[in-house]
């Protein structure tokens, strides 16, 4: 089947464009005169033109899928067809480049493809998570119960990321205001005050000389700072992109001091809940632990999933593979081993989940309530310093000058 982009006049005159995939161009044409489009231009796209890759993630946000999956799943277990459903949707979107990716779903429906292989001709807007669940719920006949899975995963996924976010604003807007009145200090006021001092030849406390000899050098040296912080950080980014650059860092971001067990919990979190989804939507074993480790973003807990995928192929439990790896609570493996042994793993993922996430809001609430007066304190701290290193001189200042 072929990619064609095509130009075309609406009812009303207005021109639009887009993609479409069909076994030709005449049936393109009867695709787009179907939906009260005339055709302007069709023209082939060949394979490997910008045209027909997917660049981006078209703007689309959590809430745009949670809400496209929702009310899809209300529609499809309501009974209506999968075109109907999807034509709704479409006019339901107010994002346009979302409202063209449903579109090019709607083009490739009605040219015979599946929604799973629809959708996963846009990697950017619907993950390999989406697409497994979907193409099981196909399998199946249950595709309205596959898309409120997905809905329901989102929602939780969408509400977890915004309880961290929430745990870090504050934090992170004291340090920012702190970095910002230094900046101001040492750009603007201290290099003023410099030339005041020296003229009265007044002697500085060793703080006014320290921040004074720092300025200097910031001033002295800036592009060469900058140039070595650029360069450094396209190094770390080359490093990354290695495989053995990617299994360290994310070793190292389990193994820092004080935040490691936040951390861990947090993936355990994601990991527990996309794993009861898949389960409870009855994706094969394989393909869940397949589809769970392109979802986690830490390559330590991909490997111990690629781990558990090659010992479940020959035969051993999640549980026995969990019960040697140090990344996995003794909790976890626990309820994993009781759930396999009664044929509820999905259960067991769940309750393991509600465990971590819960743990998790617990941990980022107190850590929340503990940093306040301690930022507090070192913003304090920081002020006192900055202000007292200016205004002891000046007060040396008056003296001489009285």
């Amino acid at each position: 089947m072929a990619t064609f982009s095509y130009k075309a006049r609406q009812a009303n005159g207005t021109l639009t464009k887009g993609t479409l995939r069909a076994a030709n161009e005449e049936r393109a044409g009867s695709l787009l005169r179907s939906h009260d489009l005339t055709p302007v231009s069709i023209e082939e796209v060949k394979e490997g033109s910008v045209l027909n890759k997917t660049i981006g993630n078209f703007g689309v946000n959590m809430r745009d899928l949670i809400m496209f999956f929702r009310e899809g799943a209300s529609m499809i277990n309501a009974g209506v067809p999968i075109l109907e459903t999807l034509q709704a949707l479409q006019k339901q979107v107010r994002k346009q480049s979302f409202a063209s990716v449903i579109q090019e779903i709607i083009y490739d429906i009605e040219a015979g493809e599946s929604l799973s292989i629809s959708m996963s001709k846009h990697p950017a807007v619907f993950n390999q998570f989406v697409l497994g669940i979907i193409r099981t719920g196909e399998a199946s006949g249950k595709l309205g119960s596959s898309l409120t899975a997905i809905a329901n995963q989102l929602e939780e996924e969408y509400g977890f990321q915004r309880s961290v976010r929430a745990a870090l604003i504050y934090p992170i807007f004291v340090l920012v205001l702190v970095v910002i009145l230094i900046v101001v200090m040492f750009t603007f006021v201290l290099p003023q005050l410099v030339t005041l001092f020296d003229d009265a030849h007044v002697q500085l406390p060793l703080v006014t000389r320290m921040l004074i000899a720092i300025t200097h050098f910031l001033t002295s040296y800036w592009i060469i700072l900058l140039t070595v912080a650029i360069a450094l950080g396209f190094l770390l980014r080359s490093w990354l992109r290695t495989t053995e650059g990617r299994y360290t860092f994310s070793t190292w971001t389990l193994q820092i001091p004080v935040l490691k067990e936040i951390i861990q919990k947090v993936y355990l979190a994601r990991m527990t809940s996309i794993l009861a989804t898949l389960f409870a939507s009855d994706v094969p074993i394989i393909e869940a632990l397949g589809l769970a480790r392109e979802s986690i973003g830490n390559r330590v807990y991909q490997r111990i999933l690629d781990d558990t995928i090659q010992a479940v192929k020959s035969g051993s439990a999640i549980s026995y593979v969990w019960e040697h790896e140090p990344h996995i609570p003794a909790m976890l493996t626990t309820m994993v081993n009781v759930g396999e042994r009664s044929g509820r793993v999905s259960d067991a993922f769940t309750q393991a989940n509600k465990f971590f996430a819960r743990d998790v809001a617990e941990v980022l609430e107190s850590v929340t309530i503990l940093l306040e007066p301690i930022l507090i304190v070192i913003l304090g701290i920081g002020v006192g310093v900055v202000v007292g290193s200016v205004l002891l001189p000046i007060y040396n200042l008056v003296l001489v000058i009285s």
